[in-house]
């Protein structure tokens, strides 16, 4: 279990993710999730995942405290542990739903990737493509989005993948694409936008790419004091996710 959490090669081979805390598992569980194992230390147990864990008929397995807490990628381990199969989607199947979606092109940071994909959620954004970066099912991706993760269909898309390929994808399933940069582009309630758009956000301190702003149909700038360089990535996603929530009139 700890080796599947600390590395991202083991997730792949086994296919399966951690989930940690009983209301995360618990979450997991109800948004349809399957579930390959769960771990709970014996000396604390929680009710409300007990019920959940009986009304699915999943099996668990219960352990000293020494070995679960050697089980756990966490300082403060909470009662519970799960392996979970992973349910990312193809590229096609993420783009013909035809939704707006989330794209995160190299964002590294486990925690601003998480509190991404909860506000994405938050604000009816449920289609999410992952195109290099941090791993999703990275643990600390999975406990940032406090339980969105589990609920978003999304794609994973390695960086050797073609700029070229993907707006060929998106332009051919009818999406306007909308980059995010540090200047140069409009103020986000300027632009019009309909329901079916992708927004970029882009790598933490270098932002996207210029070929892929050049490449895109739009370009938004946050306005800012000059005194600020920039905006932090999860703090400017929230901004453009909330001005494309207003302007498609949610």
């Amino acid at each position: 279990m700890r080796r599947l959490a600390r590395d991202a090669q083991v997730r792949d081979s086994e296919g399966l993710f951690v989930v940690e805390g009983p209301r995360l598992v618990q979450e997991a569980i109800e948004a349809g999730l399957k579930i390959d194992q769960v771990i709970l230390p014996e000396d604390e147990l929680d009710d409300a995942l007990l019920m959940v864990l009986s009304q699915e008929k999943i099996y668990f397995n219960l352990v000293p405290r020494k070995i679960f807490d050697g089980l756990t990628t966490l300082r403060n381990p909470q009662a519970a542990i799960a392996a979970v199969r992973k349910h990312d989607l193809g590229l096609t199947s993420v783009i013909e739903k035809k939704e707006t979606m989330l794209i995160l092109l190299g964002v590294a940071d486990p925690g601003n990737c998480g509190n991404l994909i909860r506000t994405s959620e938050a604000f009816g954004v449920s289609t999410i493509l992952f195109y290099g970066g941090v791993d999703p099912y990275n643990p600390k991706v999975v406990r940032s989005s406090a339980g969105s993760f589990f609920r978003v269909s999304f794609s994973i898309l390695p960086e050797s993948f073609s700029y070229t390929l993907l707006f060929e994808e998106l332009n051919s399933y009818g999406y306007r694409t909308i980059a995010t940069a540090s200047s140069g582009g409009l103020p986000p309630e300027d632009v019009l936008i309909d329901k079916q758009v992708a927004l970029i956000l882009g790598n933490e301190p270098r932002g996207l790419p210029e070929e892929i702003e050049d490449s895109c149909d739009k370009t938004i700038t946050i306005p800012i004091e000059k005194s600020v360089e920039s905006l932090n990535v999860a703090t400017a996603g929230a901004i453009a996710l909330y001005a494309i929530r207003r302007s498609i009139g949610v």
